[in-house]
């Protein structure tokens, strides 16, 4: 497995230049590139000052993320689904990834009253859209459940990733996530989960607070918290996986230390869990 960071996890705090250089100084092999940071970048930058950015670095860009919302659009809210599809894939040409991050809609943001059977059907399609899109460019669709997401559990997310059955669409597997759903307590699914099908994993943890009170804002360094993460990553293991897994979190308190602190202490602290 290789040590990865996510940009998000000094989100507000620095700038996508300032972290692929400490990354690279600390030891981490590849980042994942999120679209706020890029667009940043962007305004000031080419594309091609993107890919020579990472080459210089010897960097790697494990995953571009991420794209949300992607059930019961209307015509407009598609076609802005697609223009960040577009961007996903222009970004991964540029940077060398070749997967983007895709999350289901807030359950409180469904429709009244509908099913869970409508939810899995309407997001299969969105998926098999999404990889006809992307795969044309070669971009691969990694699906992300989230406890609080209309797809939140990683048993659901596996049968769409099977009854998807395409090799464009894989599975993103985070254990704050899992945690939000039930605990942690299907974190022996991941077990049997096809490895090729696993397209990115995050570790992180959860700050030691009511579990009620939790949300993505109460994330932590792994070790750090509530999470069992040492089986969230034997059963990470277990199931063959062996590609890039990367720190993700998602805390204000944390992006105030500012990422000279930050970017160490993630790449120090995973490296209990990661080998």
């Amino acid at each position: 497995m290789e040590r990865c960071y996510n940009l998000q996890t000094c989100a507000a705090n620095s700038s996508l230049e300032q972290d692929i250089r400490l990354c690279a100084d600390v030891g981490f092999s590849s980042v994942e590139i999120d679209f706020q940071k890029a667009r940043n970048y962007l305004q000031e930058h080419t594309l091609q000052d993107l890919s020579r950015l990472m080459q210089a670095h010897r960097m790697r860009c494990a995953s571009i993320n991420a794209i949300f919302s992607i059930n019961f659009c209307t015509e407009q809210q598609w076609e802005d689904v697609c223009a960040q599809l577009d961007f996903a894939c222009d970004l991964g040409e540029a940077a060398g990834a070749d997967r983007v991050i895709v999350l289901s809609n807030e359950r409180a943001d469904l429709p009244a009253g509908v099913t869970d059977e409508a939810i899995f059907t309407d997001t299969l399609q969105a998926l098999h859209r999404l990889a006809d899109r992307g795969g044309a460019r070669g971009m691969k669709i990694a699906f992300e459940p989230v406890g609080t997401m209309a797809i939140g559990d990683i048993g659901t997310a596996w049968r769409l990733v099977q009854a998807a059955d395409r090799p464009e669409v894989g599975l993103v597997i985070d254990d704050f996530n899992l945690y939000l759903w039930d605990v942690g307590a299907d974190f022996d699914v991941i077990c049997r989960i096809a490895p090729e099908k696993v397209f990115m994993v995050h570790l992180n943890d959860a700050e030691k607070i009511p579990f009620a009170r939790l949300d993505q804002n109460h994330r932590c360094m792994p070790g750090d918290g509530r999470i069992d993460v040492r089986r969230y990553m034997e059963c990470v293991r277990a199931c063959g996986y062996d590609g890039p897994v990367s720190v993700e979190v998602l805390n204000s308190e944390i992006w105030a230390k500012g990422p000279e602190t930050v970017i160490p202490e993630a790449y120090e602290k995973m490296g209990k869990f990661v080998d």
